[in-house]
């Protein structure tokens, strides 16, 4: 059960990230930028957007403060996995101090309120599982799809097991996606089936219970509430009660250069 949990992992995994993850990882930046652009072109390196919006009320502080912070991102890649448009609003956000900036790249250290919206494509998923196999030395997982339906989502994979004997078996879950006191994701209404055939409800729900809830937000240090999760047949959309909005300040944008034939 533990493989099967790795098979969800990486979709848990790319749901967080792209969500929440404001850390960018960037080189050292010109000492003599304002710290705005430093913090713009930090998230332009880390998170490799097609496009880019970035908004700040003020400059950072010297403690690396910000009063409000929007960001918009299209197809930026986070761990690997396209994310087909994110875009985050937050209140009172601490950087790491700007004077630090020129030898590490900013972090977050805390912030006071976060909205948020993920927009995650089916296709984008499937490539970066397409080239995932893991597993121990007793077998390994290939073969990994992940379908996105109306309501819904379907994994399927197989499990290739070497003890004794070679055996690749083929393992489908299907289910839907449920949001619990707005801090926890479970998934519902769930049928497992082992080469075709479903499996008992009692071994399934011993199974689903190693990785439920998928997502729990009640140890997540940023103060995030999820409201809605939508599924249709080709994404699944991530949101806030409240969704983030553009407002009037210190705007940077930025496009990704299109590549000559």
């Amino acid at each position: 059960m533990n493989s099967i949990r790795k098979t969800f992992s990486i979709l848990v995994t790319m749901i967080i990230l792209a969500a929440f993850a404001f850390p960018p990882h960037a080189r050292a930046q010109d000492e003599s930028s304002p710290p705005s652009r430093k913090l713009y072109e930090a998230f332009i390196e880390g998170l490799k957007p097609e496009k880019m919006e970035l908004i700040l009320n003020h400059e950072p502080d010297g403690e690396g403060k910000v009063g409000h912070l929007y960001l918009d991102l299209i197809g930026c890649d986070i761990g690997g996995v396209r994310i087909d448009h994110l875009t985050v609003e937050a209140v009172d956000v601490e950087f790491t101090p700007p004077s630090t900036w020129n030898t590490e790249p900013p972090d977050v250290k805390n912030m006071l309120d976060i909205k948020a919206k993920a927009v995650i494509l089916e296709e984008d998923v499937n490539k970066a599982l397409l080239s995932e196999e893991f597993g121990d030395d007793d077998g390994h997982w290939h073969n990994l799809l992940l379908d996105f339906r109306d309501g819904g989502l379907y994994v399927r994979g197989y499990y290739l097991t070497k003890f004794l004997f070679r055996l690749d078996i083929l393992i489908e879950l299907e289910g839907r996606f449920e949001i619990r006191k707005g801090k926890e994701l479970w998934l519902a209404d769930y049928v497992m089936r082992v080469n075709k055939v479903d499996l008992p409800k009692s071994i399934t729900d011993r199974a689903i219970s190693q990785i439920q809830p998928v997502i729990d937000l009640n140890e997540f240090v940023f103060p995030l509430v999820l409201d809605k999760v939508e599924q249709k047949d080709d994404r699944v959309v991530l949101a806030s009660r409240i969704l983030p909005k553009p407002f009037e300040g210190i705007r940077y944008t930025y496009e990704k250069p299109k590549q000559l034939d």
